[in-house]
Order: C-alpha cells, then structure tokens, then sequence
C-alpha cells in the first residue's frame, strides 16, 4: 500500500514539474483528473471485486494498463481514452455477474433466517 502512495506522490510531482516547464493549464489539469480518475476506480474495483479473483486481478491489471497510459500520456501528450474504460469494463463485468448469478448472499441469509444460527 505505502508503494501506490509514493506512486501517486511522484505522479503528481511529476505533474507538477512538467506544469512548470510547459505551461499547459489543460494538459495539466487533464492530468489530475485521469489520475484521479484512475485512484478512484483502481480502488473501488479492486474491493468490489474481491469477491471473484481471477476478476480481481484482471481488474488490478486494467489499473495498471491505464496507469501507463496516464504516463504515456504526460510524455507524449497522446490520449488513449479507450485504455482508461477498462477498468470500468471489469466493474461492469462484476454487476453483469452479480445481476444474472447473484450475490450469493440471498441464501445464507434465508439459512440463518430459517436455522437461526447467526
């Protein structure tokens, strides 16, 4: 965990520094956002996907695949938007598979209604 917090501290320093040899207003604050943007969805995909591991890490590694396009994108100033949906796309995936198959919750919750264990 303490590695992802210096990754976003030196994604930001980094931010900053090319901020201040450019001078571009929206390169940098496009920049902050796809960052946010990807601490955002990397974090809560990562514990609403728990549940399923082989989802789980194709999450974690879409999180990374839009990481490095963050990174391509401060160096080359080329956005690949659709890199940035994958994420999104293992969230997505995630509900699909809870709204056909369910959460499986339903029915440990009816045992321990009917058993009364708790």
């Amino acid at each position: 965990m303490s590695k992802a917090i210096l990754l976003f501290l030196l994604s930001v320093v980094f931010i900053l520094l090319d901020f201040r040899k450019s001078r571009k207003y929206k390169k940098s604050f496009m920049a902050f956002i796809l960052l946010t943007y990807i601490l955002t969805i990397g974090y809560s995909g990562a514990i609403a996907t728990r549940a399923i591991a082989p989802l789980f890490f194709i999450h974690l590694l879409a999180v990374i695949v839009s990481y490095i396009a963050f990174l391509y994108y401060l160096l080359r100033e080329k956005l690949l938007w659709y890199i940035f949906l994958l994420p999104l796309a293992t969230i997505g995936f995630y509900i699909a598979l809870n709204f056909l198959d369910g959460s499986r919750y339903e029915t440990s919750l009816l045992l321990n209604t009917v058993l009364g264990a708790s």
